[in-house]
Order: C-alpha cells, then sequence, then structure tokens
C-alpha cells in the first residue's frame, strides 16, 4: 500500500515552519508537491482484500472454558475428536479454536484471589452437575479419540429417544461431555 500522507505532511511543514518564505513559500512548494504524489504509484483498485479471520466473539457466541491441570491432555483430545487447533498457548493456558467455537484451557492454579474457584479445584470430580454438549462432523472419530486418550466412557454411542445420535464421557477432571452428531437441515 502506498503512503500519500508524506507529500501533505511535508507540505505542512514546509508551508508552516518555514519562515524564511513569507507569502510566496506556498506558491513555490506546492508544485513540487502534487509533482512528488502524482508520481506515486495509485493503489491497485482491485487488489483483493486480506482474508479476513472469523471473528467469533460477538453478541450471541458461546465458549467453552475448562480448569485443567492436563492443559495438553485436553488440547490433543480436542484437537483429534474435533478439529480444534491451538491459537495461542502460555505457561498457564491453551487456546483453541475452529472457524466457529473456541475453548480455553486454564491451569486452576493461576487462577486470582477473589475468583469463585480459587485454591477450590481438586482435580477430582469437580465437573458434577454440568452437561456439556459438544457437536461434531464426524461422531465415530470423536469417539475412538475419546477411547485412545482413555477417557472413561460413561455412555456409548447410540440414537437417542429424541432422534440424536451421541456419547458421553467424563473427562479426567469430572467434565461431563456429550458429543452429538451434527443433524443436517436442523
Amino acid at each position: 500500500m502506498t503512503d500519500r500522507t508524506g507529500p501533505v505532511l511535508w507540505f505542512h511543514v514546509f508551508t508552516n515552519h518555514v519562515p524564511a518564505l513569507p507569502a510566496m513559500k506556498t506558491c513555490l512548494a506546492l508544485p513540487f508537491v502534487l509533482m512528488w504524489a502524482a508520481a506515486l504509484p495509485a493503489p491497485a483498485a482491485d487488489a483483493p482484500a486480506p482474508p479476513k479471520t472469523p471473528e467469533l466473539r460477538k453478541p450471541g457466541f458461546i465458549f467453552l472454558e475448562l480448569n485443567t491441570r492436563r492443559r495438553e491432555e485436553y488440547a490433543a483430545f480436542f484437537e483429534a475428536a474435533m478439529g480444534f487447533h491451538i491459537k495461542s498457548q502460555g505457561p498457564k493456558f491453551i487456546e483453541l479454536e475452529t472457524d466457529i467455537a473456541q475453548i480455553l484451557l486454564n491451569d486452576p492454579d493461576g487462577l486470582p484471589a477473589g475468583h469463585p474457584f480459587y485454591k477450590k479445584f481438586t482435580g477430582d470430580g469437580q465437573g458434577f452437575g454440568v452437561e456439556i454438549g459438544l457437536v461434531v462432523a464426524d461422531l465415530d472419530k470423536a469417539f475412538a479419540a475419546a477411547k485412545k486418550q482413555g477417557w472413561k466412557i460413561s455412555v456409548g454411542i447410540g440414537m437417542r429417544p429424541w432422534g440424536e445420535r451421541d456419547f458421553r464421557v467424563l473427562s479426567p477432571d469430572g467434565y461431563y461431555l456429550r458429543f452429538t452428531e451434527a443433524q443436517h437441515g436442523r
């Protein structure tokens, strides 16, 4: 992209800050500035815009945030089961993403004082009372990933009375995760 602000800025500085050229400074400088600006290549009108990454966090978007000391294990599982990829990673977190979802894996020991879970994480059955539903493109692939990871299968693959095929696992930290096959046309 060509920066055309240079000639304008130069013209401003020249015409306003050179006291030796009173009224004639504008008349003398303007032709040179216009020639300089005209010599610059024009930006391509049909140049393609850079690819835009999808903006996920807009109103109505829901993301999943799990506290676990097994961040790498969870990341490997969600990569294998659902096609997530690591967007960013630090010593106390891993951020996973697809083009429609985010999962944040946080170190519970990094929670600040005053957080509701501060110093309450035991890593043993913390997820009770919450069922997290995750829609996958390939249920059999997700099931194989769960088995390979050694996660406890609590309900195997099956067609449910409400017309959805799914399975349920208990993660190592006690999160009850239901993996449901994508329903096309729903």
